[in-house]
């Protein structure tokens, strides 16, 4: 099985055992919604599949980037409309080579008592129609690095080092924020 597929697979499993978030952003075409009063597409994220995600939001458009598990970073553009980001992604992996691309969506949840808010969603590869969850938890409002797809090699660290963060599990009594 080559690096994605363990990654997915991880990710999958994490996800399944660990995390029993339910995203309300199950359907394949989701519709966009009222955004949370007082809220912005505009910080950063953290889910089991992203260890740093960041977004900048102004209109209706948005502009992202991430490092993934594996030692991958990728970036998106996208479409805001209300509490939805339609997004068109790349991926590739640090050690060059492989690259991957593809579409997908996240819909933004304010958090219920005293939680962080939070994004669900799904992605595919290229425009298949097989899609895959993802979900991250807001991290505070100011994203990291560059919005030109520059994440500074230690922006992340903090979130690498937080025990009590998504990345080992523990999504649901994240309680540090």
């Amino acid at each position: 099985m080559n690096v994605l597929g363990r990654s997915l697979a991880c990710l999958a499993l994490v996800s399944a055992v660990s995390c029993s978030a339910t995203s309300p952003a199950a359907a394949s075409h989701p519709r966009p919604g009222p955004m949370p009063v007082g809220a912005s597409w505009r910080g950063v994220y953290q889910g089991p599949y992203h260890i740093m995600l960041n977004i900048w939001a102004q209109g209706g458009r948005a502009r992202g980037n991430w490092r993934a598990l594996g030692d991958r970073e990728g970036m998106f553009t996208g479409r805001v409309s209300g509490n939805l980001l339609q997004i068109d992604w790349s991926e590739h992996a640090l050690s060059g080579g492989a690259a991957w691309s593809g579409t997908g969506y996240f819909i933004y949840s304010a958090g219920q008592s005293g939680k962080p808010d939070q994004i669900f969603g799904e992605w595919s590869m290229g425009h298949a129609s097989a899609t895959s969850s993802w979900w991250a938890v807001k991290r505070s409002g100011d994203p990291l690095g560059d919005e030109n797809g520059q994440i500074d090699n230690d922006a992340d660290q903090q979130y690498q080092d937080d025990s009590t963060g998504c990345d080992v599990g523990n999504c649901d009594n994240d309680t540090g924020l």
